[in-house]
């Protein structure tokens, strides 16, 4: 299956971005950017269907295997995006000053102070 080169770019910038992005990570960014395509391209079926989210069977209704298979890549696509570094819980397992506050010098304070006046 063709992946877009789009997703895996913009896989590696917001990964450049947040400081995250070493090309040794590059078979995780392909096999990610497989799940977002496979998940779009499903999405789009999905809401062809006038989002059908049950199958009718000889002993009732069972959900689609589309829901199925969808909810699925959504985990996964979650999994990966997070080791990835790429939600803010994946993030601060790789940067753990990712949140941090920056820190003002007093010096910092009293020129903006000056600035303001």
């Amino acid at each position: 299956m063709g992946r877009p080169k789009s997703i895996i770019n913009q896989t590696r910038e917001q990964m450049k971005a947040l400081g995250v992005y070493k090309p040794e990570f590059e078979p995780i960014i392909e096999v990610y950017s497989q799940l977002r395509e496979q998940y779009k391209v499903l999405t789009e079926r999905f809401i062809a269907s006038d989002y059908n989210f049950k199958e009718y069977t000889n002993t009732g209704t069972k959900k689609a295997p589309i829901v199925t298979t969808l909810e699925s890549l959504r985990k996964d696509i979650l999994a990966y995006a997070a080791q990835l570094g790429l939600t803010p819980q994946g993030l601060l397992k790789t940067d753990d000053k990712a949140f941090a506050k920056k820190k003002q010098s007093i010096l910092t304070t009293a020129l903006k102070g000056l600035d303001n006046e």
